[in-house]
């Protein structure tokens, strides 16, 4: 038994569409009603009891038409438009869903940045020119012609060498160097590349207690799955897509932990079952391990850290 779009739309009174004529199984329509009208939670008692105070919260922005700003962080309503790294695109607006994902805190939850480092190679001329000890950027005081003109000397036949084997004389470099008892050592610098963005994984292990919890859990790995994924547009041809939704995550607590910018969700990867196959009378799995990998869609610069990302 299937549900229709618009039937869901009336019983939720929001516009979640997914196109003309496209029906929802039933577990989609649950999981969604469930979503929209409170949130979903693992487990029940999370950010009730002493023992589950700690949890995550997943909110999902969905791509809408209209002029609203995007969301710059989890953090909607305490930052600025100064939290933004100048000169990004604006992307298309999101409205955010009325309700949130809540699981319980991961035992270990990891922040890594890496900044990018490549070796460029300095080039005869410029050698000679810093070897002189002329600035390239200034003038040309204290430039020794003498020096530059000996180092190109010296590295000439070296160039003159490479330039033969070029052209068809194979072994001219390696015959210079057996002869002089010399080897040519590249000059290399190290030079700032730029840097990645970063990524966040959680990995979740969900085993209901009860048959309601069983179906919770499906919910919001159905939740997961959607939303990770784009929908064609209603009124193109069927060629085009559009954009899946972007997530704002949360600590709670949070105030010794860093922040999270607006997300999208990379991969959404489930087993079922555990160690071997198990199943209630039901059908449903006795455990299910979710794992998120989310990416960040800012770069995270000196500014956004003093900031708390």
């Amino acid at each position: 038994m299937s549900r229709t779009v618009g039937q869901l739309q009336q019983t939720l009174g929001v516009g979640f569409d997914m196109g003309s004529g496209v029906e929802m199984t039933t577990t989609l329509a649950n999981a969604t009603r469930s979503f929209r009208t409170g949130g979903l939670t693992y487990p029940s008692e999370v950010g009730t009891m002493s023992r589950d105070s700690h949890y995550v919260q997943f909110f999902v922005n969905e791509q809408i038409n209209g002029s609203a700003e995007f969301s710059t962080g989890a953090y909607v309503n305490g930052g600025t438009n100064n939290d933004r790294n100048p000169g990004t695109l604006k992307r298309a607006p999101t409205v955010r869903t009325l309700g949130s994902i809540c699981l319980y805190m991961p035992a270990q939850i990891q922040v890594s940045q890496k900044a990018n480092y490549g070796e460029a190679e300095i080039g005869l001329m410029v050698s000679a020119a810093l070897a002189a000890g002329r600035n390239l950027g200034g003038d040309s005081a204290g430039f020794d012609v003498g020096t530059f003109a000996n180092t190109v000397g010296r590295e000439g036949a070296n160039t003159i060498a490479a330039a033969l084997e070029g052209a068809g004389a194979t072994g001219a470099k390696a015959a210079l160097a057996i002869k002089s008892g010399k080897t040519v050592n590249n000059r290399t610098e190290m030079k700032f590349e730029g840097i990645d963005r970063r990524a966040f994984q959680f990995s979740f292990r969900l085993m209901p207690k009860s048959a309601d919890e069983a179906k919770r859990i499906e919910h919001i790995v159905t939740m997961f799955r959607l939303h990770s994924m784009p929908q064609f547009d209603a009124g193109s041809t069927g060629r085009t897509l559009i954009s899946p939704s972007t997530f704002d995550i949360e600590y709670h607590p949070s105030e010794h932990l860093h922040r999270i910018g607006t997300c999208v969700l990379e991969a959404v990867d489930v087993k079922f079952g555990g160690e071997r196959p198990q199943f209630f009378n039901d059908g449903q799995p006795v455990e299910t391990e979710l794992t998120l990998q989310f990416k960040e869609l800012e770069i995270v610069t000196k500014e956004k850290i003093a900031k708390g990302y």
